[in-house]
């Protein structure tokens, strides 16, 4: 059993402290109330910041082992190729892309027996969310063809290339939802 000193009272059945007001006491309690608050601002938004820079990393990730997959391909395995390239894209690219491998790529890497491979040579995110991030990639495509456009003899050539492209997150995946040559 504890005994009051001579600095406390007890008012209707709690212990008040000297100079304890309610006021002090509905002060002191707002401003907990605030620290409280803050604090869980604070989580929510630590929060955020590493889903977004999380989600950069991933895409960034992504796009440097999905772009050279979406570009690369070789006369001898075409189609596997093709159908490689195709999957690495979402959405409405996904459809352009795939016009553009039937109607153009295919028959003309057939005809003239053209491979392709493309390399990373720098990347970095230019601006993301937690679901679309947009990355720059610089890129050394080194591209050998059997046949030249004149029928004529082939050759390969080197060259090099800055695109942006589009990642969107596909449940636990990114795939490219855009590629624009700069």
């Amino acid at each position: 059993m504890s005994t009051l000193t001579e600095t406390e009272d007890v008012v209707e059945g709690r212990l008040v402290l000297p100079g304890t007001s309610g006021r002090a006491r509905q002060l002191a309690a707002g401003v907990l109330l605030l620290l409280v608050a803050a604090a869980a601002f604070t989580i929510v938004q630590a929060h955020r910041a590493a889903g977004l820079a999380e989600a950069r990393t991933d895409a960034l990730a992504a796009a440097k082992e999905r772009v050279p997959a979406l570009l690369g391909y070789d006369a001898a395995t075409l189609d596997a190729d093709l159908a490689t390239a195709d999957e690495q894209t979402t959405g409405a690219f996904h459809a352009d892309y795939g016009k553009i491998l039937d109607e153009v790529v295919k028959p003309t890497a057939a005809q003239r027996g053209i491979s392709t491979t493309a390399a990373v040579d720098a990347a970095g995110v230019v601006r993301g969310t937690r679901d679309r991030v947009v990355v720059l990639l610089f890129l050394t495509q080194t591209t050998s063809a059997a046949k030249g456009e004149d029928g004529g003899r082939g050759g390969t050539s080197v060259s090099g290339s800055r695109v942006e492209v589009t990642m969107k997150r596909v449940g636990d995946d990114w795939r490219i939802a855009g590629l624009k040559p700069l």
